[in-house]
């Protein structure tokens, strides 16, 4: 967060709640953990900044921020800003979707309720933090993947997936982390990994993203020791 995106301490006061609400609150998983949070959230501004708020304004106006406001602009001209122009981000969103229609010749078309906006403002956010990465949990067909495309091209990020067929297997799938992580190191292209249930064929599948997520290395996936000191040259 840069100073100028925090003004007073007020500013100062939501970018802490939304920053606790996006590590804590983003986590639990039924209402009453959240309703709960709220009230403890409430309690916290007024024993510790003398600010009253309702535990309901959490769900009523909830807090959005974002660093995607400026489209085109690039990482370092970005800043972390509060969203508050509810009008003017869903504007910018079908901007973007417009723009990641074209680049991809693809034929995307979101509606931007509240819900979608605030979860494209969080997979964003994770997507920008250095190795972040998500689970989203839902039901199938809710635009879980779409919001990540969106989000990964407004971010200007790439997006992976692997492609499944008829005998596709282990050997096949590190064949296409390969293509990953060459996409990622020596392509220098800032990338992300979307991986969904119906993709995991074997359960090995899991082990080696569980790697990529704790060390960002998959043991053995490079046989040949050729390619490997190849793979490092090129991330020099």
């Amino acid at each position: 967060v840069k100073p100028e995106s925090v003004s007073d301490r007020d500013a100062l006061v939501r970018v802490f709640f939304h920053e606790s609400m996006r590590v804590f609150h983003d986590r639990l998983i039924n209402d009453d953990d959240k309703q709960y949070y709220h009230t403890m959230l409430s309690e916290l501004a007024t024993r510790l900044f003398a600010i009253q708020i309702e535990p309901t304004t959490f769900i009523q106006k909830p807090i959005i921020f974002g660093d995607f406001m400026k489209v085109g602009a690039p990482k370092n001209e970005r800043l972390y800003e509060e969203i508050t122009d509810m009008t003017k981000i869903r504007n910018i969103l079908q901007d973007y979707q417009e723009d990641y229609n074209l680049t991809n010749n693809k034929n995307t078309r979101l509606v931007f309720f509240m819900d979608a906006i605030e979860h494209i403002a969080r997979i964003a956010r994770i997507i920008r933090q250095d190795r972040g990465n998500a689970l989203l949990v839902g039901v199938g067909g809710t635009g879980k993947q779409s919001l990540t495309r969106l989000a990964s091209h407004m971010c200007g990020y790439k997006c992976f997936q692997i492609e499944l067929s008829r005998g596709y297997n282990y050997d096949s799938f590190h064949e296409d982390l390969k293509k990953l992580y060459e996409q990622a190191g020596p392509n220098n292209q800032n990338t992300v990994f979307l991986f969904t249930d119906n993709q995991i064929v074997v359960e090995e599948f899991l082990e080696d993203v569980n790697n990529i997520l704790n060390s960002g290395e998959v043991p053995n996936l490079f046989d040949k020791q050729d390619e490997y000191e190849k793979m490092i040259i090129g991330c020099r």
